[in-house]
């Protein structure tokens, strides 16, 4: 890879949330612009809760910037902040990628459920007609299990400490023809996948949301899936592991969204 010189010609798109030291997208992103011989990069940036309407604000006025990937917190909160929003990010009321046109008009969408089912395509999983277990009904948690019911997943249980959050989740989720049931079961063994999609297991919120005897549990064939991308083995992911089951890292949910990402927030020039 050739090195890359950033100038004041230079496009910027940034990868916003707090913590911020754990995301792997400024590395796909900067890694395609400079084998494509791209003039953009992404920029990281910490921005606190407090500091999202100024930062969106900058934005909307940085004629040099593409706009922005947000991961936590910002998801929900990006909803109200945007001119406009695709019909996906309206359905989950929640957005984590932003274009900026050349008007300053900020376009919102939301790629975490594409993403990290076509990252778990990648590894070998289709969700049509499958049983999963899910931990998490935040902004990522919704739209992986949104997602999993548009692709035709038969059954999903949902687990969050917000029992709000889940029967938010539930209510979103009916008509969509999919069985849901609410709460974490003890025996996980009629699940084909079991889903992390909490902070769980991040250096800031060390743990786990799948007890030792729940992957125990699992079928022989489940797979074990994490949306956390740093560390990219988590202590679900190394027990599923230990145990000889297939896992899925966070790294699959980058890579199964990148494209997406990209081709939204920062198209080929």
């Amino acid at each position: 890879m050739s090195q890359r010189i950033v100038t004041a010609a230079t496009r910027v798109v940034f990868m916003i949330g707090t913590p911020i030291a754990q995301v792997r997208s400024p590395l796909l992103f900067n890694t395609y612009f400079a084998e494509h011989g791209i003039d953009r990069v992404m920029v990281p940036l910490e921005v606190s809760v407090a500091a999202l309407d100024g930062f969106v604000a900058m934005v909307r006025d940085a004629e040099n910037c593409d706009g922005f990937v947000a991961t936590l917190p910002h998801k929900r909160a990006l909803l109200k902040l945007v001119d406009e929003a695709g019909p996906t990010a309206r359905a989950l009321e929640s957005v984590n990628a932003v274009r900026r046109n050349p008007d300053g008009r900020l376009f919102g969408d939301m790629a975490d459920g594409a993403g990290f089912w076509n990252g778990a395509r990648g590894a070998g999983f289709e969700p049509f007609g499958k049983a999963a277990v899910l931990a998490g009904a935040g902004a990522a948690g919704t739209a992986i299990a949104f997602e999993f019911a548009q692709r035709g997943g038969r059954r999903l249980a949902i687990w969050s400490r917000s029992s709000d959050e889940v029967d938010a989740l539930a209510s979103r989720l009916a008509g969509t023809g999919i069985e849901v049931n609410s709460g974490m079961p003890d025996d996980l063994g009629g699940y084909d996948i079991a889903i992390n999609a909490t902070p769980l297991g991040m250096d800031y919120a060390p743990g786990t949301a799948f007890s030792s005897e729940q992957v125990a549990s699992l079928p022989a064939g489940a797979i074990a899936a994490d949306a956390i991308t740093e560390p990219a083995e988590t202590i679900f992911l190394g027990a599923a592991r230990a145990r000889g089951l297939r896992t899925i890292d966070g790294r699959a949910m980058a890579r199964g969204q990148f494209e997406l990402l990209r081709a939204f927030v920062a198209p080929d020039e």
